[in-house]
């Protein structure tokens, strides 16, 4: 008799047809993040929201906009350094994992500070749990590298579901308020984290053996590369996460609150375009032709016509979502969904242009365009922020994320009808956007 096979099996076997199989990684890919970011924010932030307040949960939501920039900026950084790592040959492991380490010294330091200024909490379990829940974020961030390297699908999908379980679970300890509010809404979503770093240790290699933490004869440029991309990746999540740590600071929790909600259908169509760039990535690591201006131009115009249809259907499905899911709070969005929505549909349509540029230029335009958009984000966002409250950052990010649109156009058309670099060059090395919303 057959043995019979597993369903993990039957998806790995190779025998699938190559379209059929990057068909079927693009779609696990996509359930896996979109089951996380579902419950995250249909069950989980509702959930938060209702037992907090609409004040409180603005201070939460910056408390883990602080865990999103540092589990982007060291998790995805190492994890896209371990795979231009495998693609340029030099496989390693050791070092990555002692990067990470080193990395929680700094980790646990800028969580507490959070903590103490934002929430002005100063227990010593509260803080303690708040660092727990950031190292395992990093560590989660980094984790699905397991998955990407060995080219499995399935259990990146799994990986996913398991973190989306665990908010589940927090999000009933939340509702029922079983810690108490100033401890339950940690402790539920590093049930989620947790989840997914056990799942890594136990099916995978990348947290144990004997060679864990001993670096290999790359390491040098390994931890080189690492450091850029997390450059670049602390860049993004500063510009992702911005807007809540300065209404944070200039304003107040619930003006947090509202900016969040009043963007978040936007936010959510972010989901599309992590899948989405590594499809136009492995395209483009194929395409054999020149960068033409009639190409670029092709791109580039599909590209506004995107975002025009994008920032219509957020709009409108707005005023639906966050009607049902944060009917206290709607009345108080509902005038800043048109602007608000469009800031964050030019800021990821920048990020998909940027990924077909760097297919033909060096890499280092991504870092030039990154600072300074970076150094723009704060010279017009900080006195935007602290004059105009929401309606100035909202139309602050707008600008400033046209502005960088712009400038990723304008190298796009410099550099078109020229000889293509080495894909070595370019697209390897080349950051995707976080895959989750916070």
């Amino acid at each position: 008799m057959e043995p019979e096979k597993s369903v993990e099996n039957e998806l790995n076997s190779g025998k699938m047809p190559k379209k059929m199989r990057g068909l079927k990684d693009l779609v696990l890919s996509m359930l896996g993040l979109v089951a996380m970011n579902g419950v995250i924010q249909l069950l989980l932030y509702p959930s938060i929201s209702k037992a907090l307040g609409e004040d409180a949960f603005g201070d939460v939501l910056s408390m883990l906009a602080v865990v999103s920039v540092l589990a982007t900026a060291i998790g995805t950084g190492v994890n896209y350094a371990r795979m231009v790592a495998e693609t340029k040959g030099r496989s390693a492991n050791g070092e990555f994992n002692l990067f990470l380490l080193i990395s929680m010294i700094y980790v646990a330091g800028i969580s507490v500070g959070a903590s103490v200024l934002i929430l002005k909490e100063k227990g010593v379990l509260f803080n303690v749990l708040f660092i727990v829940l950031s190292v395992l974020s990093v560590l989660r961030y980094y984790g699905d590298v397991e998955f990407r390297l060995k080219v499995n699908f399935f259990r990146f999908f799994v990986y996913y579901v398991l973190i989306a379980i665990g908010y589940v679970g927090g999000s009933f300890l939340v509702r029922f308020n079983v810690f108490g509010g100033s401890y339950s809404w940690v402790i539920a979503i590093i049930l989620g984290e947790a989840l997914a770093v056990g799942f890594v240790c136990v099916t995978g290699d990348i947290f144990r053996g004997r060679n864990v933490l001993k670096p290999s004869p790359f390491a040098k440029e390994n931890v080189n590369t690492a450091m850029f991309l997390l450059a670049t990746n602390l860049i993004n999540a500063l510009a992702l996460q911005g807007d809540k740590i300065l209404l944070q600071i200039f304003r107040q929790g619930s003006d947090v609150t509202v900016f969040y909600v009043a963007t978040l259908v936007g936010k959510i169509v972010a989901l599309l375009t992590t899948p989405l760039n590594g499809v136009i990535i492995g395209y483009l690591a194929r395409y054999k032709g020149k960068f033409t201006k009639k190409f670029f131009a092709t791109a580039t115009l599909i590209a506004v016509v995107v975002m025009a249809v994008f920032t219509a259907g957020s709009v409108l499905a707005s005023h639906i979502f966050v009607r049902l899911i944060y009917p206290d709070i709607y009345a108080s969005a509902s005038p800043y969904f048109i602007f608000a929505n469009a800031g964050q549909i030019v800021y990821f349509t920048a990020g998909t242009m940027m990924v077909i540029v760097l297919r033909f230029v060096h890499e280092k335009y991504q870092l030039i365009i990154n600072t300074g958009y970076a150094v723009l984000f704060v010279a017009a966002l900080v006195p935007l922020t602290m004059y105009g409250g929401i309606w100035g950052i909202t139309w602050g990010l707008l600008g400033v994320n046209a502005v960088r649109f712009i400038a990723v156009v304008i190298l796009g058309f410099a550099h078109t009808d020229r000889d293509k670099p080495s894909i070595d060059e370019t697209a390897n090395e080349t950051p995707i956007d976080s895959t989750e919303i916070q």
